[in-house]
């Protein structure tokens, strides 16, 4: 149908807000709507090009940059697969190799029962075929007896009646393989009580005389000679079954004794030994909320930016901005807050196996707000600068988990330091509201004031690109400054629609070596910074927690951390 059927016209509109065909009467039901005439479209499509910018209608060049979005997130997606699938196979395998290793253990064990059991399975093979040559003479005699002497039957032998029960019982169950597998007659000696018993549920196999009878009819000669031949034969069948005919006297006798404790033991190594660990993209950002929790951003691909976990416990800990760093696997955070609580605990979290640790300080003085940074090295370094002209400044020892109080600092502000970093073996502490920024040499152990020649603003957000550059980020202006020249250098202004609370920014430079910076604040106050356009842009659109104001955000560039076969707990 092209047609309207209200107003009999055709179809030459489409209302962008409605997502609906109308026709030129239509157009008063769709008043202040967005909407698109088929002449324009039609232009749109002749010219391959959009030249109205605010129009709705995809160009082709629009077209063929979604196609390519779409497939390079396949190809993404089909990469997750596959190493889905290749952990998948290699759980198996690892897993198949301890069947295997156990498999053997198992038959190591079982080896000399199963020698045993085979012992003793043809001694019985050799005493069924006994006590069936045994059965068939019996009934021959019988047969003999009663030929002779019609009225001398032995009271003790069946009878030619238990026979002929037998034989007519034989077609109640029909003769099958397994009644003759050693197994079924073992079974079948273990629950009967006496020979008697034991003959009579098995008449219709082991000793069914069907064949006898057929072949020993009444013509034949009941004479010495066939009493005789009688005996010869039983004892030709003795004869070829004399090596099985005695029973093993010298078998061993086995019991299994398992130790209980240490197969627990055992199965906790094993549920210790194989675990999934959490595999990192190459590059992501750790952040945390104002309630505590962490999650993983993957940045590894510009085009998709993504969560790939999200409120991670951390046991209800308040993480400040600048009280905490990430070395290696780890994430750090010291110094209680404006809390009075855990003034003398640091917390380690565990990147790969997401485990949080609440861990004593000892050799230290109680830390409440303190600026946090990483040497590179071995030692987190740690100003207790609040509200303090006199500044103490701390080391740990990530290799051996020691602190120790490493040098004093005296300078002449005691307001807020925003960020401290390192560069070059000194300590840099930004201190926004006093237009400065300390300086102290490791080496030397010595204290310098730089200035800084920046507006003062209540709210801001700072970072580093750990080449001698300060980012400053506020509500006017996006500024660099170089801490060795003090050159003053000013970015993109385009933040005044950015609600800038006071965070941390994370600088990032990729494998491409595009330069990107990362300003993260929660629902709808998440960007990116290029170097390349100078420009900011939102990312993130799914960050949906109220909570994340101010999001508090840690840079990590790890590299994959592979599933180990002593993985650890998750």
């Amino acid at each position: 149908m092209n047609s309207c059927s209200n107003h009999n016209k055709f179809f030459e509109l489409i209302c962008n807000d409605c997502n609906v065909l109308m026709c030129s009467a239509c157009a008063p039901q769709h008043k202040l709507h967005s909407f698109e005439h088929i002449d324009a479209i039609k232009s749109e499509i002749n010219n391959h090009n959009n030249i109205n910018n605010n129009s709705n209608i995809p160009s082709f060049l629009d077209i063929q940059s979604k196609i390519k979005i779409t497939f390079d997130s396949l190809k993404s997606a089909v990469k997750e697969y596959e190493q889905l699938q290749q952990t998948e196979d290699e759980i198996s395998s690892r897993f198949k190799e301890l069947h295997e290793f156990l498999v053997v253990e198992e038959h190591k064990l079982k080896k000399p029962i199963i020698d045993n059991k085979q012992q003793l399975q043809q001694y019985v093979e050799s005493q069924i075929t006994v006590m069936k040559s045994l059965n068939l003479m019996n009934h021959q005699l019988n047969q003999f007896i009663a030929d002779s002497d019609t009225d001398n039957i032995q009271p003790n032998l069946p009878t030619t009646a238990t026979t002929a029960t037998s034989l007519s019982s034989s077609s109640l169950s029909p003769d099958t393989t397994e009644s003759y597998q050693t197994s079924t007659i073992i079974k079948s000696i273990s629950q009967c009580s006496d020979h008697k018993e034991f003959i009579q549920n098995n008449n219709n196999t082991l000793f069914d005389l069907t064949y006898h009878l057929q072949n020993f009819s009444d013509k034949t000669k009941k004479d010495d000679y066939s009493l005789l031949n009688l005996i010869v034969e039983h004892n030709n069948k003795l004869k070829s079954n004399n090596h099985n005919n005695v029973k093993p006297n010298q078998l061993q006798k086995y019991q299994l004794i398992p130790n209980d404790q240490q197969l627990h033991l055992i199965k906790n190594q094993l549920q210790s030994t194989f675990k999934l660990a959490f595999q990192l993209p190459q590059s992501c950002i750790l952040s945390t909320d104002v309630n505590g929790k962490i999650s993983v951003i993957d940045i590894t691909d510009q085009n998709n930016i993504h969560f790939i976990q999200k409120d991670i416990s951390t046991n209800g800990s308040k993480i400040t901005y600048f009280s905490c760093v990430v070395v290696g696997n780890h994430f750090y955070k010291f110094g209680s807050g404006v809390s009075t609580k855990n003034v003398r605990k640091y917390f380690r979290y565990s990147i790969d196996n997401q485990t949080y640790d609440e861990i004593e300080m000892k050799g230290i003085e109680e830390l409440n707000l303190v600026s946090v940074c990483y040497d590179g090295k071995d030692h987190i370094y740690f100003l207790d600068v609040h509200s303090k002209t006199i500044v103490n400044i701390y080391r740990f020892n990530i290799n051996n988990s020691t602190f120790e109080k490493y040098s004093t600092a005296y300078i002449s502000s005691s307001t807020f330091h925003h960020l401290a970093f390192h560069y070059n073996n000194c300590i840099y502490s930004y201190i926004p509201a006093d237009k400065k920024i300390i300086k102290f040499d490791i080496n030397i152990r010595a204290t310098v004031e730089l200035p800084v020649e920046l507006p003062i603003f209540q709210q801001k957000a700072t970072c580093t690109d750990g080449k001698g550059n300060l980012f400053v980020l506020t509500n006017t202006g996006f500024h660099q400054i170089n801490i060795e020249t003090n050159e003053f250098k000013q970015l993109d202004n385009s933040t005044a629609n950015m609600n800038i609370n006071t965070h941390n920014l994370i600088y990032h430079q990729g494998n491409d070596q595009k330069r990107y910076i990362y300003s993260l604040q929660g629902k709808s106050q998440n960007y990116r910074y290029s170097f390349e356009h100078n420009l900011w842009e939102s990312i993130l659109y799914d960050d949906q927690a109220e909570s994340r104001t101010p999001l508090i955000s840690v840079f990590t560039n790890f590299g994959k951390i592979k599933n180990e076969k002593n993985l650890k707990k998750i």
